[in-house]
């Protein structure tokens, strides 16, 4: 009996750390956005020299050399608001896919609107908050 429940632990625990491979420390990572607006590819721009700065990925130009994909999913909204100073807000999430396309991970959205403490750079800001984000789920 307790050589079964041994091996059902251990099959379990396989099948969680490969689960896990493709976000690996060192593994390799190709970004992309959908949009191809101006806010949307400096916002990509941010979120791809943010994960180069946090060293766990080698972001690669090329899909087909990635271990895995992210899929950037970006939204702005200009208008008045009480924190935006009238600026442009961004929001922004994470989709994580393997090379066969399948989501395998989801993040939260995370906004930013501009003002004084990031700088009026709500592009920045959400990158900041989406990475962080990333980086406690994966250290």
């Amino acid at each position: 009996m307790k050589i079964w429940i041994s091996c059902l632990l251990f099959a379990s625990s396989m099948a969680l750390a490969q689960s896990g491979e493709p976000f690996k420390k060192g593994n390799s990572v190709y970004v992309e956005s959908l949009s191809k607006n101006e806010n949307s590819q400096e916002t990509l721009k941010a979120f791809v020299d943010q994960l180069q700065e946090w060293g766990h990925w080698k972001v690669l130009s090329n899909k087909s050399s990635a271990d895995f994909i992210i899929k950037l999913n970006l939204e702005a909204s200009r208008g008045i608001r009480v924190t935006s100073w009238g600026g442009t807000s961004m929001a922004c999430s994470a989709r994580f896919y393997d090379k066969s396309d399948v989501l395998l991970w989801e993040t939260d959205t995370y906004k930013a609107s501009p003002n004084g403490t990031n700088g009026f750079n709500a592009k920045r800001a959400a990158v900041r908050k989406l990475v962080n984000a990333i980086e406690k789920k994966y250290r």
